[in-house]
């Protein structure tokens, strides 16, 4: 995300309205064939009014539009084609798509885009993420049939480039209150290029081509999304021409599938960035910047990025990635040197021996191998002198520890789709944060966090975000670990994929494309 992405999206929303109104849309053929994607993880959850997490976009990006939609070159006008907003930034007018329907032949109104957002702000609402929209929303006017207008408690730039928020999936209003929450679920109805077609729970999704899509037909007629946790099974598949597209590539998987002739790579870069966290409650001496500096040096990322992650993912200088608004260049990680690990631990008076309680991942979504790396990391911690008692989490007992506030002594801390700094600040690096549990408490964060909130202008905004990029430089309040990407291998019978930039989830398949015999 680049520090012209507002300017850039304007620009963008009065070309797609341009083409909308001057240009009818091509003729194209009719879509044919099947795609099959295998991958280790498999969402079924169809009601994107109450998102669960991050990966429910795997089945929003097929089903549903938001107001923007996510591609290669990052986001886009979709349900809305064009936006202006206040002089104080506390009201945002929105003009929507015109001729553009739900898979039940609805018209798509200002009135969904109202009904979407009244759902989730409503009490109760379970919407993972809520808050965002709860602390910034003061209300939602419709101002015509294609014009909606958000009136705002606070400035909300981050609208444009935090994914949760301006992708935000829209639901017909009408459908929904014809069948209620559970009937949606069981059958969901949206403007995306894909219908839901069948399923079996557990095992396979299967979605139809949506041939009156506003952007364009999809080019197969059917998707399929089919769960295979063993790594190795999903290459075989592809190998055997059952798969066109897997993923879940790491460690001697990817090795294996890079020697394949056959076999195209398409990578989605800085989907996922993560960091080591602090408990100083179970770990005070870890408040001391020569302790953390000691970790940093203690854990030789380089390494593990080569032989563990196998490339996937590089060893960061900071938690804002280069497709983070906010992200300032120049940084370096820190420096694999034990020995002054050693060195400074002594210094700060932390004696061989000083026993930690450490958390590791079975899974993680912006971490590939997350079970190795972490592990990989406790063994460095060791070598430099910590006795590590290791405290094992699924990704739902993670949630759980994390929100309760009950981090062991060092954590892990993930983020998927790290696209806007303000969001980082929010969920880590401010004494409200809900998954650091104000573990940082630092009067200059909270103030830089007030300050980019009430940002008027995207200038501003990103300068008051790279002022916080520089102080944690200074500061190192996190250990930062990795930028990662989401690696997928493609079978010969498609001709390429196009990820979005900064999400492995949203895969763009309308625009996937069959080779002709």
């Amino acid at each position: 995300m680049s520090s012209r992405l507002l300017n850039s999206l304007s620009r963008l929303a009065g070309l797609a309205l341009c083409a909308a109104l001057l240009s009818p849309l091509p003729a194209t053929a009719a879509p044919e064939g099947e795609v099959l994607v295998v991958a280790p993880v498999l969402r079924q959850h169809f009601d994107p009014t109450q998102i669960i997490a991050t990966t429910d976009y795997l089945v929003n990006d097929l089903l549903f539009d938001g107001l923007l939609n996510n591609g290669p070159d990052g986001k886009y006008p979709a349900l809305a084609t064009s936006w202006k907003v206040s002089p104080d930034g506390k009201q945002i007018d929105f003009e929507l798509r015109q001729n553009v329907k739900f898979h039940n032949g609805d018209a798509f109104t200002a009135e969904d885009v109202k009904f979407t957002y009244d759902t989730m702000l409503k009490e109760g609402n379970t919407h993972s993420y809520r808050k965002g929209f709860v602390d910034s929303i003061e209300r939602i006017e419709v101002t015509g049939q294609h014009q909606v207008r958000l009136v705002l408690k606070t400035p909300w730039l981050g609208f444009f480039t935090a994914s949760r928020y301006g992708l935000q999936p829209i639901v017909p209003k009408a459908y929904y209150e014809k069948v209620g929450a559970k009937g949606f679920h069981e059958k969901p109805v949206g403007t995306g290029p894909f219908k839901l077609h069948s399923l079996q729970a557990g095992e396979w999704t299967k979605y139809e081509s949506n041939a009156e899509y506003w952007n364009k037909a999809p080019k197969v007629k059917y998707v399929k999304q089919q769960l295979v946790k063993e790594p190795f099974t999903r290459y075989a598949m592809l190998q055997k021409g059952e798969a066109d597209i897997i993923a879940g590539l790491t460690g001697p998987l990817l090795d294996k599938i890079r020697t394949d002739k056959n076999v195209r790579i398409f990578s989605a870069k800085y989907s996922g960035t993560s960091a080591l966290y602090f408990n100083v409650a179970k770990f005070p001496e870890a408040k001391d910047i020569k302790v953390r500096t000691a970790i940093g040096h203690a854990i030789d990322l380089k390494t593990i990025a080569q032989t563990v992650l196998k490339g996937v993912c590089e060893p960061s200088p900071g938690i804002f990635t280069p497709a983070t608004f906010g992200y300032l260049p120049g940084f370096k990680p820190i420096p694999y040197d034990p020995a002054k690990a050693k060195a400074l631990l002594k210094e700060a008076g932390v004696a061989p021996g000083k026993e930690l309680t450490y958390s590791l991942h079975t899974e993680s979504a912006s971490l590939p191998n997350a079970p190795q790396v972490l592990e990989a990391i406790a063994g460095y911690l060791e070598a430099v002198g910590f006795k590590v008692t290791r405290e094992p989490y699924d990704m739902a007992a993670w949630m759980q520890m994390m929100r309760g506030g009950k981090q062991p002594a060092v954590f892990y801390g993930t983020s998927a789709m790290p696209d806007d700094g303000g969001e980082l600040l929010s969920g880590w690096y401010n004494s409200k944060a809900v998954w650091s549990s104000g573990n940082i408490a630092d009067p200059d964060y909270d103030k830089i966090f007030q300050d980019q909130l009430a940002a008027t202008d995207t200038k501003s905004r990103q300068q008051i975000l790279q002022r916080f990029a520089k102080l944690e430089d200074e500061r190192k309040r996190s250990v930062p670990l990795f930028w990662c990407g989401e690696s997928f291998a493609v079978g010969p019978r498609l001709k390429d994929l196009k990820p979005a930039v900064g999400s492995p989830y949203h895969l763009k398949l309308e625009s996937i494309e069959l080779v002709k015999k």
